[in-house]
């Protein structure tokens, strides 16, 4: 009996031993590993092909670990528990699908154009827009909390000959679309069934590349995430608008007397501006105008790279130095509205000592500009008038410096648990090489 009981357990240690292995030589290899996240060697193929089909692998995995740093800063502020997360994952999700689509249509026809309506035919998905809307309406019905369907459902076209229902394309409408796709008159419902039907087409072609890539779908999910955490911090961190996601900026704390001394710090720039020495160029794309805002800060001329790559002649003499008024300032309006919007982006840039900003989009365009000799009016500032504007000033530069230093610390910390993560796979399969069980 003793001898029987020992061999059960030989075998059951075996049996583990070998499930183990079996598991570790199946999953796919983890080509980042963290607590944070895992992206694996099939989930890297699928964004490489959707996201960065231009970029190294080193700065593939250099995205990826900024992305996890952005992922775990978001979560410690609290970003899973926020009431909008859902929406925004949700949206981000979406996106991603819609971008993979659109990269293996252009693969699979060769050609940069996407053609819906060939998309739509070459994937069996037909569907009457019109007849799908009249066999729609009728089914609907109208309660107490909101509208439902009362036919068991609705046959809205065909998919690979058969029957395309509006089941099929309910799970990728949220709840509230799908109420106010009920809520609609028959025109307005037209329009959002377009919509709705593209977005099946998209989610229909993306499962075939997610087939043929083979993704690790937890992964991809988790890269939404970051999507949604960057957005997230963006705000939270003051560096962009509540516009891209609903949330607050950070609150800092500061004693009056350091809000005093930054008043102090910074009052010029209050000032009006008098008059400032401008050069400006305009150039045919974001990359161009980076080239040459480069090449100004190595200490080019403006006027020899506008000579080059202006996307006009006029924008040639103005890259030659002339003097810019400022608002109400030699007969000039007062009133930005009043102003091209060449002059107020110059006039702004001047107010913040800004002396090479920022190339700027146009409507036409990319503005690269260089200021100098800036002279401001003489006027008396109280500090009590422009304390909301000084608060905010100093909240921005200290939440700019924190953000470097958070991600800095985030992203040590990936990289600290990715060691550790890799020490503790050479300590496993060292012990089991030491102490193998045949």
């Amino acid at each position: 009996m003793r001898g029987f009981l020992i061999s059960m357990v030989s075998a059951i240690l075996l049996l583990i031993i070998i499930s183990y292995g079996g598991i570790r030589y199946y999953a796919p290899k983890p080509v980042i590993t963290s607590n944070i996240g895992n992206i694996s060697q099939p989930t890297l193929a699928y964004l490489r092909f959707v996201e960065y089909s231009e970029q190294s692998s080193e700065q593939i995995l250099e995205n990826f670990q900024n992305s996890m740093a952005s992922g775990y800063l978001a979560d410690q502020l609290g970003l899973r528990d926020d009431p909008f997360y859902e929406k925004f994952l949700a949206i981000s999700r979406r996106a991603r699908k819609q971008r993979a689509a659109i990269q293996w249509i252009k693969h699979n026809t060769g050609t940069m154009d996407v053609d819906l309506k060939a998309a739509f035919k070459q994937y069996a998905i037909e569907s009457d827009v019109k007849k799908a809307i009249d066999n729609i309406v009728p089914c609907i019905q109208r309660e107490q909390h909101g509208f439902r369907l009362k036919c068991s459902d609705v046959v809205v076209g065909q998919f690979n000959n058969r029957p395309l229902t509006l089941s099929m394309i309910h799970p990728l409408m949220t709840a509230n679309e799908w109420q106010q796709f009920l809520s609609f008159l028959p025109g307005p419902m037209e329009t959002a069934y377009k919509n709705y039907l593209r977005r099946f087409l998209y989610h229909s072609i993306h499962e075939k590349v997610v087939d043929h890539f083979n993704p690790v779908l937890d992964e991809l999910e988790q890269m939404d995430h970051y999507q949604v955490a960057k957005r997230y911090i963006a705000v939270k961190y003051g560096m962009a608008h509540e516009g891209i996601y609903p949330t607050g900026r950070l609150s800092l704390d500061f004693p009056d007397t350091v809000l005093f001394n930054h008043f102090f710090a910074i009052k010029d720039r209050f000032l009006p501006v008098k008059h400032v020495q401008v050069q400006y160029s305009v150039f045919e794309n974001m990359d161009m105008a980076n080239m040459v805002y480069q090449k100004l800060r190595e200490g080019e001329k403006l006027i020899d790279l506008a000579m080059q790559y202006a996307i006009h002649d006029y924008f040639v003499q103005t890259a030659y130095p002339h003097q810019l008024s400022g608002y109400g300032v030699d007969g000039m309006p007062s009133h930005p509205e009043k102003r091209p919007i060449i002059d107020n982006f110059l006039l702004d840039a001047a107010r913040n000592n800004q002396l090479l900003p920022n190339p700027h989009p146009l409507d036409q365009g990319v503005l690269v500009a260089k200021l100098s000799d800036l002279k401001r009016q003489n006027l008396q500032l109280k500090y009590r008038e422009y304390q909301f504007a000084v608060r905010r000033d100093l909240t921005l530069k200290v939440l700019t410096k924190k953000y470097r230093v958070d991600l800095e610390d985030a992203l040590e910390l990936i990289n600290w648990q990715r060691m550790c993560e890799e020490s503790r796979t050479i300590s496993l399969e060292n012990r089991m090489e030491k102490h193998p069980i045949y």
